[in-house]
């Protein structure tokens, strides 16, 4: 795979989240689009706080923010001895882990560093705090680079035209490019995106938000529209291909997403359309067989009763899940970092980790 571009010729934006010594540096989300502001976070719970109100989301740019939330225990612990910093670390550990339940890359970062800390037990401590930041920042780099990779490996297989995508895996649902954002940026950059459908994605609004907002930002040119009203714009023949990111990817292709993605891989189907999900390896969990498996979060009413801060139903029950699954049936193709992943996806998905793709 030839990288034609470097990110900073694919986007103007600045990484979501970064470390610098004793603080997380990260764009507060929930301030888009009026505001494009950052916030400065100098504890563990403030970390853990940031990715429970999505002050930080996206499968990708929560696991390297959890990274850095050990990265920054390891920098401000007072832990005298090893005893008292492995309870510490196993404390933040268990926070970090029980913020959000269903995107595998809090999981997989979480725990690639703290296997790394349990192979280095014997070590020095201070080595041991090393161990960790390093690995943090090493997590947030090798993000964008996969995510340049996905960027040109789905460039070569979408159709030229016009795409629609749903939510947000862009710039800010990575560390930085996104995994479709990443797709979307070299397609625009080749001249074989001509438009971007982006549907609003209720209830949290992170397409009309923040997809449509990044996506402006960075000249892609593109259409906001309701999430009811992407069935007949393909019914209208004015959308060649669908992208969508993935937060849980299973042994047979089944994956979960922001809710709706369900509902627009039924419509690809029954108007043709190819449907992609891209993901980086660490969003695979073979582990699990089928998407049943998967857990799904349900979130608080509010996010449905409201808009904007505005009150828009009564006080009833409301049901509010922030995913849902997708049967890999659906899918055409599941672009990767390795590669791009064809059906049968079950056999070729464990030949992408055998690295026979």
């Amino acid at each position: 795979m030839e990288l034609r571009y470097r990110p900073e010729e694919l986007t103007r934006l600045p990484r979501s989240v970064r470390y610098e010594k004793g603080k997380v540096i990260m764009i507060d989300q929930t301030a888009l689009p009026r505001e494009f502001k950052t916030v400065e976070l100098g504890t563990v719970e403030q970390v853990a706080e940031a990715i429970v109100t999505l002050k930080v989301r996206g499968a990708p740019a929560i696991g390297a923010s959890a990274a850095f939330g050990l990265a920054l225990y390891a920098d401000t612990t007072k832990a005298k001895t090893k005893d008292e910093f492995m309870e510490g670390f196993y404390s933040a550990y268990e926070r970090l882990k029980n913020t959000r339940p269903t995107a595998v890359n809090l999981f997989w970062a979480l725990n690639r560093i703290r296997k790394l800390v349990e192979e280095n037990l014997e070590s020095p401590l201070e080595e041991i705090k090393g161990l960790i930041v390093n690995e943090a920042q090493k997590i947030a780099d090798e993000d964008v680079e996969a995510n340049l990779r996905m960027g040109h490996y789905g460039a070569e297989v979408l159709p030229e035209g016009n795409v629609l995508t749903h939510c947000n895996a862009g710039s800010l649902a990575t560390v930085q490019l996104g995994t479709v954002g990443a797709v979307l940026r070299v397609m625009h950059r080749d001249g074989t995106l001509k438009l971007l459908w982006v549907d609003e994605t209720r209830p949290v609004l992170q397409g009309a938000r923040l997809s449509a907002w990044e996506y402006h930002y960075d000249g892609i040119p593109l259409k906001l529209i309701t999430d009811n009203m992407a069935g007949f714009v393909m019914q209208q023949g004015k959308v060649d291909a669908i992208i969508v990111g993935a937060d849980r990817i299973v042994a047979n292709g089944d994956f979960a997403n922001k809710i709706g993605t369900y509902s627009l891989a039924v419509l690809a189907r029954e108007h043709g359309i190819p449907f992609f999900t891209v993901a980086p390896l660490s969003t695979i969990d073979l582990s699990l067989r089928s998407g049943k498996e998967i857990p799904i979060e349900e979130r608080k009413p509010e996010e449905v009763l409201t808009c904007g801060g505005c009150k828009i139903a009564p006080d009833v029950d409301v049901y509010n899940p922030a995913f849902d699954v997708t049967p890999h049936k659906y899918l055409t193709g599941i672009i990767t970092d390795r590669g791009v992943v064809w059906p049968p996806f079950e056999r070729n998905l464990k030949k992408l980790f055998r690295g026979q793709l």
